[in-house]
């Protein structure tokens, strides 16, 4: 499966709170990069993001930021994408 790259964190965010789930992320030069595995769904999602028709709950939305901006402030001085595999699932899970 190919991947879909952004450095969009409030999209990264969206796409998250709609349920797809973050496969990892780089931090290159202080601006980060988040991946996800590539589909339909994701390429609709992002569709309806950039033409202003997104919807999502406001409350996983706001978990998302919350979320993932702790993820990526967390490991601002490591190497690796995720400390554990229970980071990223917690993370890519928003109820």
């Amino acid at each position: 499966m190919n991947t879909y790259t952004n450095r969009d964190f409030y999209l990264s965010s969206y796409l998250i709170a709609a349920g797809i789930q973050l496969k990892s992320y780089h931090k290159t030069n202080g601006i980060t990069t988040f991946e996800f595995d590539n589909s339909d769904k994701l390429q609709q999602l992002v569709n309806n993001y950039y033409s202003m028709n997104a919807t999502v709950n406001a409350t996983a939305y706001g978990s998302a930021i919350k979320n993932l901006k702790s993820v990526i402030h967390s490991n601002a001085n490591t190497k690796s994408n995720f400390r554990n595999e229970t980071e990223r699932r917690s993370l890519c899970r928003i109820k």
